[in-house]
């Protein structure tokens, strides 16, 4: 069974799908006088962002289910971490509505304090909404392939964030990324995203 969640990240890794597409039109009109990686390296950067929106959201989503006891908890031990006077406006709230929305606040500024891009973090948070060992779930026979490939671009993802994509090998140059690259980065996210909203 699909998400609600799944719509809004087709619509972002279509948009990373095309800064790649830019970034080739750009090159190819230009007859290679003009650089197309940094669009390569937006939509990489793009790619991830749409699987960390998508996780918040589904992980909201969950949430909000189990305190309003539209859903089962994950289990004891389980925690999500919401302090005293965020349980109080949730239960004190008018009417269903109300409550709803105190309980969508409380759980979306909770999790507003972390990124959900890294294999293990994603697989931890999913835990705690009641969707154990998430990755090999997800692909029975090649978890670890599945997470090696989308680790390799969480992390170009972060030296192109936090490091301006520098070349360590060359200073003063960017690390090469081609468009094959971004396309197979765009496809690692893809393809994990999938295989995870086809358990949910």
């Amino acid at each position: 069974m699909s998400t609600k969640r799944i719509i809004e990240f087709k619509a972002n890794i279509s948009r990373a799908r095309d800064l790649i597409g830019l970034g080739q039109s750009l090159q190819g009109v230009t007859f290679g006088q003009v650089d197309g990686t940094e669009f390569y390296r937006s939509a990489l950067v793009q790619a991830v962002a749409a699987l960390d929106r998508y996780v918040h959201g589904v992980i909201l989503d969950k949430s909000v289910d189990i305190i309003l006891g539209r859903a089962p908890g994950a289990g004891v031990g389980t925690k999500l971490g919401i302090g005293f006077s965020g349980i109080r406006d949730i239960v004190t709230a008018a009417n269903p509505v109300d409550q709803e929305m105190a309980a969508r606040r409380q759980v979306a500024q909770r999790l507003s304090l972390e990124t959900f891009q890294r294999p293990d973090a994603i697989g931890a948070i999913f835990s705690v909404v009641g969707v154990p060992k998430l990755w090999s779930a997800a692909f029975p026979s090649g978890a670890k392939l599945a997470t090696q490939a989308l680790s390799l671009v969480v992390r170009r993802r972060n030296v192109i964030v936090h490091q301006c994509d520098a070349d360590p090998l060359s200073p003063g140059n960017v690390t090469p990324l081609s468009d094959v690259d971004a396309v197979d980065a765009v496809n690692a996210v893809e393809v994990a995203v999938f295989a995870i909203d086809s358990l949910l």
